[in-house]
């Protein structure tokens, strides 16, 4: 018997042998219908029945049959399609009969072809019957005899639309040790009823009496994105998570294979689908209008958000693209994946770093840019705490020599990545983001320039690279433990093509000199997010894997803010998820001239000084980190007023053009 099953289980039936087994139903319906035409007379039978009639009989079964496809199927995976195919083709045996039988019948009464209408009806039905009985006899055989008989995991499938009752279909056609219960579905008008021999349940009832009753350990989601809520979804999944069920997620009909789903593509849910929120209406045609004669240029295009505004760019059709990073394998494989997946777009990859004053220059005479997305920027909070120099090289000097060489070159929108951390800022990173800011929205501020120039600021993103959640999840394949710095330190979260639609949006709404700030939702607790990433995982926080608290790192914040107390109150768009924060006046010129001081003279100042410094410009800058935080009056001041007390303050465009790229073009060290 285990031999039988082990057999059956590994192997499938040839083609040849089904097709035995249905030219001997056929063959002995034929015989029968004889018989049940002729009320069980055997006698009657034997003078009527014809054993040449066969050689009409099953050449032309067979092939009706062949033709319909029947023999192409696997008997245990028997599908609607399959049942109507035999629907099809047996009738058509049948139809094919009687016109022959009708032929000869007016040429040769008498010849022993000639067969009765009513023995050809029977054998139809006989044979019809006889067929579609046994295959979904061989499914139910191998579902609940042999397949079921294995130790297999069992699943409650939740929505009961078109994607529930496919998910059912791949789940019951597949060797994997899946056995579905049966459907949850929220709609009480349909509770307590079946579908397709499978009982739907409540989310109470599954949770209080079906899941421990039949130790259910998976919960697939198979309902369409539009019709559940990320707020809904997170709550519910929430309440599975309470009983460690491990949650599935049937993914997009696109990433199916030849558009069907198969149960080894039904993936655990993301935590990414989880804190992502319901797709944000753009207003699509305005930007599209907008960009289709633009040329763009993308600073930092290889990282997790310039490559994934460059990808959004080409969506929306715009005329070139100029994607620029020094990270040059990334660069290599964002220039890979737009050949192979957008082939007709016009872009070009440059590599080279945006300090490096000559070379941007040379970058904006040649491809002349018309919206500059910078995106280039160090971001990782500790390594900037040790390395505030290189922090500034990029992130200040760089913006402001991209910011500059956009109003001497005339581009007309100027849009700045920023982050949270630039409000109130903690930390060199931060602080350095809020220079950048003050800096561009001087440049806004002034009337000489016509370019418009744009701030964008967010929270922290969901994939983006040495961000939390990829951290999570290595660590959790490690085994553990999941580090986190404070129990309770919370951060605003949002998807990376979230993101860079907000972005692409607010640039196109902006007139200059605003700071849009995106709406992040409610802030989320890291050791909330670590414990259901854990529980996603099909792990037992603090069981399976543990969770270790680390403490604080340098220039770390317990919460993050999207506006100071200074800044203005929020004003609204059409977008409901872009606001608008007007900042405070900056002076440009007391600006530039600070600035250009501190990047002349960084490499030669203690890190001490370099803070001191930061925040001496940056009010509301004060370090978190315990080597910083004990700022002094110390002798930075007297040495930048040496250095340009007796020099005339520069234009911020003219100030690049002096010596090529020695103001603002110190190379950073890569790390």
């Amino acid at each position: 018997m285990k031999t039988f099953k082990r057999f059956f289980t590994r192997n499938y039936l040839p083609r040849w042998a089904i097709l035995l087994f249905d030219v001997g139903i056929a063959a002995l319906s034929w015989f029968t219908a004889f018989v049940l035409r002729l009320n069980f007379n055997l006698v009657a039978v034997d003078q009527t029945i014809n054993p040449w009639h066969l050689s009409i009989v099953l050449p032309l079964f067979i092939l009706c049959c062949w033709k319909a496809n029947c023999y192409s199927v696997i008997l245990r995976h028997t599908t609607i399609k399959d049942i109507k195919n035999i629907i099809f083709s047996v009738p058509c045996t049948g139809a094919s009969l009687a016109v022959i039988s009708l032929t000869i019948r007016k040429i040769d009464e008498s010849s022993f072809f000639n067969m009765p209408l009513s023995v050809i009806v029977i054998f139809v039905l006989l044979v019809t019957t006889s067929m579609v009985m046994s295959r979904l006899f061989a499914k139910i055989l191998y579902q609940h005899w042999i397949l079921h008989k294995k130790d297999s995991e069992n699943v409650l499938i939740f929505g009961t639309g078109e994607l529930g009752q496919t998910t059912l279909n791949a789940l019951t056609n597949n060797n994997m040790q899946i056995k579905a219960i049966g459907f949850i579905d929220e709609n009480v008008s349909i509770q307590n009823k079946f579908l397709s021999g499978y009982p739907i349940y409540s989310i109470d009832k599954a949770i209080k009496h079906i899941i421990p009753k039949n130790n259910v350990t998976e919960i697939i989601f198979a309902i369409e994105k539009s019709e559940l809520s990320y707020q809904r979804k997170r709550q519910i999944t929430d309440q599975f998570l309470q009983h460690h069920l491990l949650i599935k997620e049937v993914p997009p009909l696109e990433s199916w294979i030849n558009g069907k789903l198969h149960a080894n593509e039904i993936h655990t849910i993301k935590i990414e689908d989880l804190l992502g929120r319901n797709s944000i209406q753009l207003d699509r045609i305005k930007i599209k209008n907008g960009l289709k004669n633009s040329v763009v240029l993308v600073t930092g295009a290889a990282g997790s958000i310039g490559s994934e505004i460059v990808r959004q760019l080409i969506g929306f059709g715009v005329r070139r693209v100029i994607l620029l990073d020094k990270a040059e394998s990334d660069l290599y494989n964002l220039q890979q994946e737009i050949i192979a997946n957008y082939p007709n777009t016009n872009f070009e990859v440059i590599v080279g770093d945006v300090t490096n004053a000559i070379k941007m220059r040379r970058i904006f005479k040649e491809y002349s840019p018309t919206i500059v997305f910078s995106a280039a920027a160090y971001k990782h909070v500790p390594l900037m705490e040790k390395y505030p120099s290189e922090a500034i090289h990029i992130n200040v000097g760089g913006n402001k020599l991209m910011a500059d060489l956009s109003a001497e070159f005339g581009v007309e929108k100027f849009v700045l990545i920023s982050t949270d951390k630039a409000v109130n800022p903690t930390n060199v990173m931060g602080a350095t983001k809020r220079l950048s800011e003050m800096y561009i929205q001087a440049l806004a501020q002034s009337v000489k320039f016509k370019t418009q120039f744009i701030i964008t600021r967010f929270g922290n993103v969901l994939g983006s690279n040495g961000s939390v959640v990829p951290l999570f999840k290595k660590q959790i394949e490690k085994g553990g433990p999941v580090t986190i710095t404070h129990e309770k330190i919370t951060r605003y979260f949002m998807t990376i093509p979230e993101a860079c639609q907000l972005v692409l949006e607010a640039g196109f709404i902006g007139k200059g000199g605003e700071i849009f700030v995106f709406d992040m939702g409610e802030p989320v607790k890291i050791i909330d997010l670590a414990r259901k990433m854990i529980s996603l995982s099909g792990f037992v926080p603090d069981e399976d894997i543990k969770i270790k608290i680390t403490g604080l790192r340098p220039g770390e914040k317990l919460y993050e803010e999207l506006l100071d107390d200074k800044e203005e109150k929020l004003s609204h768009t059409h977008n409901s998820k872009i606001m608008i924060g007007k900042d405070r006046t900056q002076d440009l010129a007391n600006l530039n001239h600070a600035i250009i001081g501190l990047l002349n003279s960084i490499e030669t100042m203690s890190h001490q000084e370099i803070v001191d410094e930061l925040m001496r410009i940056i009010p509301e800058y004060v370090s978190m980190n315990s080597y910083y935080n004990k700022t002094k009056e110390s002798d930075v001041f007297m040495k930048f007023d040496q250095i340009y007390n007796n020099k005339k303050k520069l234009h911020p465009v003219k100030s690049m053009r002096k010596n090529g790229r020695k103001p603002i073009s110190i190379q950073h060290k890569n790390h």
